[in-house]
């Protein structure tokens, strides 16, 4: 559709009719003053004329004029087109994502690709970055628990935040226990302000609860009743014993009653599952907003504009180049 942003500034085409209306202005010329002036006239062969005479401007002149003044009041109105209405939608999964703060996430049993030996927390860091990478459509929020359960971040696509976050976590920072079953509830509760019907809860744990409120398994009934789907990634040696031992038949009870799996995490690779489960999901709309492309069309007519005074300056000077070959004659 195409338009005018200052369709006013056409009233300004009434002033060229104004100025027609006018009196006509008379400019002066040098008069020769003589006592024998008819004499002289003769001599001459000049007509004689009036003191003052009406300027005619040539046709072109007038043309140049009329064609400036017209691009110069269009560039003023400022026309625009407007394109097609088009709607954008954001649309992406929303889940949590619960991270083990506890004493044991400070176990050494991971190795990097040097032999250096890793605390299980750090391994959880860098899974996680992985993750995020994976999600750049997604919303996400981060749960942090140790003897109680806080929620870091609700949903956001804030990955630069979320990251900051991450690093700035460490081992006991929410106690030396672990609260699985109250991080499940903080997770239900925030869900509960979700804009998705497919709701995802990816617990990242040594799985030994220790501290919780709320024990673990009912958490699960309570999540399942919700239609949240918990999928726990064990981090650890599924061998250790004693406070590092990984409880991985709670993991599965909870996995098994919210539709969930249980990964055990020794790289980055092995959470590509967990990436195919999420995507399979069908996506929610977030947001829409609306878009109508604006093409500015005002440098059109000022172009017009500086090639008609382009013209006109190269007309005068091929005039003056004439006249100064011709007294050089």
């Amino acid at each position: 559709m195409f338009e005018f942003t200052y369709p006013w500034f056409a009233l300004a085409l009434v002033l060229p009719i104004l100025v027609a209306l006018a009196p006509a202005h008379l400019t002066r010329f040098r008069a020769v003053k003589h006592s024998h002036f008819e004499q002289f006239q003769a001599l001459s062969q000049q007509k004689l004329s009036k003191g003052a005479v009406k300027l005619t401007p040539l046709f072109w002149q007038r043309s140049l004029v009329i064609l400036l003044y017209l691009s110069l009041v269009l560039a003023a109105m400022r026309p625009v087109y407007w394109g097609e209405v088009n709607t954008i939608e954001t649309q992406g999964r929303e889940m949590l994502v619960a991270v083990d703060l506890s004493g044991s996430m400070e176990a050494r049993d991971f190795a990097d690709e040097e032999g250096i030996e890793q605390r299980r927390i750090d391994v959880v860091k860098n899974l996680l970055e992985e993750f995020l990478s994976q999600r750049e459509s997604d919303r996400v929020g981060l749960i942090a628990f140790g003897d109680a359960a806080y929620l870091q971040s609700p949903f956001t696509s804030d990955f630069i935040t979320l990251r900051q976050l991450l690093a700035e976590m460490d081992v006991r920072m929410a106690g030396p226990g672990t609260a699985i079953g109250d991080a499940i509830g903080v997770a239900v509760n925030h869900f509960e302000h979700a804009q998705t019907t497919h709701q995802t809860l990816i617990l990242m744990t040594d799985g030994r609860d220790t501290n919780s409120n709320f024990p673990p398994i009912e958490a699960a009934h309570f999540a399942a009743e919700h239609g949240i789907t918990i999928h726990s990634i064990a981090i650890g040696d599924p061998a250790s014993v004693g406070e590092e031992a990984i409880d991985m038949e709670m993991l599965n009870r909870i996995a098994d009653l919210t539709g969930g799996v249980v990964f055990e995490a020794q790289d980055a690779s092995d959470l590509q599952q967990v990436y195919t489960q999420i995507d399979q999901l069908e996506p929610a709309v977030f947001d829409s907003y609306s878009v109508r492309p604006k093409l500015e069309l005002y440098y059109y007519p000022i172009g017009v504009v500086l090639a008609l005074i382009l013209t006109a300056l190269l007309v005068v000077l091929l005039k003056l180049s004439r006249n100064i070959n011709k007294g050089e004659k």
